[in-house]
């Protein structure tokens, strides 16, 4: 059988599977929002609506900067330090002052940047893997929220970021407009831009990209960095939201950034995905989220869901990449 044939005949095989990974989180939104119907009626509230939606914005901010990591080919679980981080800051530098804020949001872009900043060198200089670089940088920033803190919910924040996590524009909550505005922007640097072309290259085959004269780790570690900076805006809406700092918040969002991209399909192995896949996992994850609170499960229900989404999508992606590499022996994979 020529190359050709055998091209012919395992494209049709992919396409669907291709398809249905990529159908997979609408799939799930109705399957949720079916399940939610039956379970708590009460689900549909304008409340409980308006809370899907923050959790869309909060969670989807930090998303956008997990995938642009996870498309550099690197993962990034210090993203929940960062934001209770930046609660701190606030608090600290402001004591609940308004006149005070211009200085602490300066402080607490700096801290984002110095993570990121942190985060690239320890895996493209010291070559310390993704996993264990941004799980130090967590461990490290948690241990100085939790010193500061006593591990208790403290500070004041001032009352001029209040609108930022609490306020409705055209009747939707402030988050989920920035978090459009945020998507959009990333998803044209992706698509239209010689940077997101290049991340996408650095992600799929670095020594290749890096031999083609391209400067990978300026790319990749300018990923690390947005990503950090995105978690502090995610921060400052979290703070004007509570209104003071929460010393459990990192527990449960590096879980939520990674799941948001990963369950709507952006690959764990880099290389692969785009903003419109980030999109669908945050709607599907914030979904989940309040359809967990509403039921009662706790923390542990929460955990669990979100592992058993990762884990399913993760599973999900290993059998299509491994479908394509196996049809691609024979000749040209697409």
């Amino acid at each position: 059988m020529s190359t050709t044939d055998e091209s012919t005949r395992t494209e049709p095989q992919r396409r669907p599977l291709r398809a249905g990974l990529n159908l997979a989180p609408a799939f799930g939104i109705g399957v949720v929002l079916l399940a939610a119907l039956i379970t708590t009626p009460g689900f549909y509230s304008g409340t409980t609506l308006a809370l899907v939606l923050f959790q869309v914005g909060f969670i989807g901010i930090a998303a956008i900067g997990q995938t642009l990591v996870l498309i550099s080919g690197g993962i990034d679980l210090s993203v929940g330090a960062v934001i209770g981080l930046t609660s701190v800051i606030v608090a600290t530098q402001t004591e609940g002052a308004n006149d005070r804020l211009p200085w602490a949001l300066l402080l607490a872009l700096l801290a984002g940047v110095a993570v990121g900043a942190a985060n690239g060198a320890l895996v493209l200089v010291r070559r310390v893997p993704p996993f264990v670089a941004t799980f130090a940088t967590f461990v490290l920033v948690q241990g100085v929220i939790m010193w500061w803190t006593g591990g208790a919910p403290s500070g004041s924040i001032p009352g001029a970021l209040g609108p930022l996590g609490t306020g409705r524009l055209l009747g939707l909550p402030v988050p989920v407009w920035l978090f459009a505005v945020l998507v959009v922007a990333g998803a044209i640097v992706l698509a239209r831009t010689t940077f997101g072309r290049r991340l996408y290259a650095s992600g799929a085959n670095p020594r290749a990209t890096a031999m083609s004269g391209v400067r990978t780790g300026l790319v990749v570690g300018s990923a690390y960095v947005a990503c950090a900076v995105l978690a502090v805006v995610a921060g400052l809406v979290y703070a004007g939201y509570i209104g003071y700092v929460d010393a459990e918040l990192a527990r449960t969002l590096n879980l939520d950034s990674i799941a948001a991209a990963v369950v709507g399909g952006v690959a764990l192995t880099g290389g692969r995905g785009h903003m419109g896949q980030t999109l669908a996992g945050v709607v599907l994850l914030s979904l989940l989220v309040v359809w967990m609170v509403q039921l009662g499960t706790g923390p542990g229900g929460r955990f669990a869901v979100v592992g058993a989404a990762i884990l399913l999508a993760a599973l999900a992606q290993q059998h299509t990449f491994s479908l394509r590499s196996l049809s691609g022996k024979g000749g040209r994979t697409r």
